[in-house]
């Protein structure tokens, strides 16, 4: 039986998004994050009183098309929260929008399938990692002939960089590991997410290991897709199936140990949009998933002491760290991490740097945008001395590129986390 949901109209979704403008032009401390900003604000100089209301459609679509959902606006938004009167949230704004215009049909041929090549990843996810050799080398060089024609038939641009497909799944390294015997400790049920289960995530395979030495036992709930690129395309009637398929598979064990999931992107995603758009008779079995919803960090810090603080070392071999907390990071997971690596290292924490870019980011078209997205988190690191530095931020494409565009070494801020609690025993 097909659940209805409430329709959303385009008039109400425009004009929330002109209210949200109006606030936005009003403040603009995300105009340094990203191209949306500035591009919204260059179009209202040109419309009568700068009134967002007067904006087109068509301009609002640009703005939706540009933006990565990158959670930094979000993080800056001093208009959020109960101390404000205003709600704003523009990248939820867009989602809305990109509904509209998909149910709508207003989307060309090439969009839809742009779109959907962007957010199957159940579909691409297994056959690229079955022909990982032949897709990295397809995939692997921008601007190549061959890059061009992958252009022409699925709209990825032929400059992005994308990361290197792993010839192992992540679901099939971890069943030829072994496994622990059940503790008192509760099971850890495993959602790796796209990004660790077709590509190369040594950190994933670090966080297994340190649970498996501690005795704490997991089992992979699925591999499934979170549906965030779905939701973002504005293919909502995919994600509510998709929600329903994730509600059995991460439910299906009466189980209170927590279902860690490996990016906290997705984690976010999930821990917002999976009650909204669950079907209302599954409303209680989603609300109980949601609330056992945690990071690799959050389950590290439960099993483990390494959140607690060790005594500061003053010497000056000290490693500088630099932390670029994610969006979707809960602060008590940057509490962890800057207690935890206290004595050996200095922790300067850069924020509004930790922006995450999902596929989005590698459509033709965006490749500009992202480019600037980039250059301007480099920006906001300080100047490299001349010892050396760690910078710790989550998230596989931006930190690839964010480490070709500065040089540092990047790495998942749950290694340095497992790192110091390794020293500390």
């Amino acid at each position: 039986m097909t659940t209805a949901f409430p329709v959303v109209e385009e008039s109400s979704v425009r004009t929330s998004l002109a209210d949200d403008v109006s606030v936005c032009s009003q403040c603009r401390l995300c105009v340094d994050l990203c191209d949306v900003f500035p591009s919204i604000f260059d179009a209202l100089d040109d419309v009568t009183d700068a009134d967002p209301h007067l904006l087109t459609p068509n301009q609002q679509n640009i703005f939706s098309d540009s933006c990565f959902h990158c959670g930094a606006c979000v993080q800056r938004c001093p208009h959020r929260g109960p101390d404000s009167e205003h709600e704003v949230d523009l990248p939820a704004t867009f989602i809305d929008l990109m509904q509209v215009r998909q149910a709508n049909g207003y989307f060309t041929v090439r969009q839809r399938i742009t779109n959907w090549v962007l957010s199957v990843h159940d579909v691409t996810g297994p056959i690229a990692s079955r022909c990982a050799t032949f897709v990295n080398w397809l995939m692997q060089r921008p601007d190549t002939l061959r890059r061009r024609l992958v252009t022409a038939a699925t709209g990825i641009s032929p400059s992005a960089q994308i990361p290197r497909i792993s010839r192992q799944r992540f679901s099939t390294w971890f069943r030829r590991e072994p496994t622990p015997v059940a503790s008192e400790h509760p099971q850890v049920s495993v959602f790796p997410t796209c990004s660790v289960e077709y590509f190369s995530d040594d950190a994933a395979q670090s966080v297994m290991s340190d649970l498996a030495s501690r005795g704490r036992h997991c089992e992979v709930a699925t591999t499934r897709c979170c549906g965030a690129e779905e939701l973002r395309a504005g293919r909502v009637r995919a994600f509510r199936k998709r929600v329903r398929r994730l509600t059995k598979l991460l439910g299906k064990e009466s189980s209170d140990g927590p279902i860690m999931v490996m990016s906290p992107s997705c984690l976010a995603h999930l821990r917002t949009n999976l009650v909204p758009h669950c079907d209302p008779d599954l409303r209680p079995n989603t609300e109980m998933i949601v609330d056992r919803l945690r990071s690799p960090i959050e389950v590290l810090t439960e099993s483990t002491s390494a959140g607690t603080s060790r005594p500061s070392d003053t010497s000056d071999s000290r490693e500088s760290l630099l932390f670029l907390p994610s969006p979707h990071q809960n602060p008590s997971e940057q509490i962890a991490l800057e207690q935890a690596v206290a004595s050996e290292t200095d922790v300067q924490v850069i924020a509004d740097v930790g922006m995450h870019m999902g596929t989005w980011a590698l459509r033709q078209g965006n490749e500009e945008g992202t480019h600037r997205a980039v250059q301007r988190m480099a920006k906001r690191l300080p100047t490299r001395a001349d010892a050396p530095r760690t910078v710790a931020r989550s998230g596989l494409l931006s930190s690839q590129l964010l480490a070709h565009e500065t040089g540092d070494n990047i790495v998942d801020p749950v290694t340095v986390l497992i790192s110091a609690s390794s020293d500390e025993q």
